[in-house]
């Protein structure tokens, strides 16, 4: 019996397979690593008070999750959220405060929600200072 003969067509189609599928092999196990997730968008904020009378305070608020050494962080991320980041734009509480000057100025760096935050402010006194930022600034 003799061998039987393999059409010249069906050989040249197996070659060409062969080498196409080579670069394509090739690219796959060489492809580049897909690109990282996106960082979570953090917010860390330093807080300071510092008084005219000679005190200061300081503590750091992290949000997302809520965080850091303040008393109360998620009250205070979700006044600063409220607030679309500008602590100019807090709330201001109720209540009466005395005329009283004895100055205290808050001062708030670092990034919300990503972007850089620099504000700082004086207030006529302490109780000027919490009415228009609690809770942010209530440490």
């Amino acid at each position: 019996m003799m061998p039987r003969s393999v059409p010249a067509a069906v050989v040249l189609f197996s070659a060409v397979a062969a080498v196409a599928a080579s670069p394509a092999q090739a690219a796959a196990v060489q492809a580049p690593a897909p690109p990282p997730a996106p960082s979570v968008v953090h917010t860390r904020l330093v807080l300071t008070m510092t008084a005219a009378a000679g005190w200061a305070r300081a503590v750091v608020l992290e949000c997302d999750p809520p965080g850091g050494g303040h008393p109360a962080p998620a009250d205070a991320c979700a006044a600063v959220d409220a607030a679309g980041g500008d602590l100019s734009a807090l709330p201001a509480g109720s209540g009466t405060c005395t005329f009283e000057y004895a100055p205290v100025t808050a001062h708030a760096s670092g990034h919300w929600r990503g972007e850089p935050l620099s504000w700082s402010e004086t207030f006529s006194n302490a109780c000027d200072l919490s009415r228009a930022t609690d809770p942010v600034f209530a440490f």
